[in-house]
């Protein structure tokens, strides 16, 4: 595997460490701010250098070819977790974050190495199925019944966004935003 795919896929896997935010005081102590300040300052530093990069036209190691002159999915990502981390229950939110930074990379993988289509989509629709229910029931904030609706809907979701390719908006944005968005909408319900 090269070297720009493997610094891409490891970056990836790293968002599951996004929920961790949740390991952070709500009144950060040393700093004197409230933890959602973090977010928001991570999503200013990420545009900022997005809109610098696109400015100047730099392209790096693990960049796509195709995101030199769009906005990259690094940046799309930081728009997703920012959006999920604040806006959603912590146990949604871990769960979305969790299996998207996981189950979009394996989709690519197996789309490169050739693996049939059918194969791949029931691959990633159990695992993502899987990590979710897993942190929801980690959580444990809701029944196992609510816990294992909330996971069949978004591992299709996430699935399906993850399918979606156009230059617009990237699969990493959706990933994350619609599963949550859908969970979250779900457990207002109930």
């Amino acid at each position: 595997m090269k070297k720009e795919v493997v610094l891409r896929r490891g970056a990836h896997a790293s968002m599951a460490l996004a929920p961790l935010y949740y390991a952070l005081p709500v009144n950060l102590p040393f700093l004197g701010i409230h933890r959602w300040s973090v977010v928001v300052a991570f999503f200013i530093a990420i545009m900022v250098f997005e809109a610098f990069r696109l400015w100047k036209g730099i392209t790096f190691m693990g960049l796509r070819p195709h995101e030199k002159g769009q906005i990259a999915s690094f940046a799309w990502a930081a728009a997703g977790i920012t959006a999920v981390l604040w806006l959603c229950p912590h146990d949604i939110a871990s769960a979305a974050l969790i299996g998207m930074a996981f189950v979009d990379p394996l989709a690519g993988e197996l789309r490169r190495a050739g693996v049939h289509d059918r194969v791949t989509l029931v691959s990633t629709l159990l695992i993502y199925f899987g990590l979710c229910i897993a942190v929801l029931l980690v959580w444990d904030m809701r029944s196992a019944l609510e816990s294992l609706l909330l996971s069949v809907v978004a591992a299709f979701l996430a699935v399906a966004s993850e399918r979606i390719k156009t230059p617009y908006i990237d699969d990493d944005f959706l990933m994350s935003v619609v599963p949550a968005a859908a969970m979250t909408g779900l457990a207002l319900l109930w």
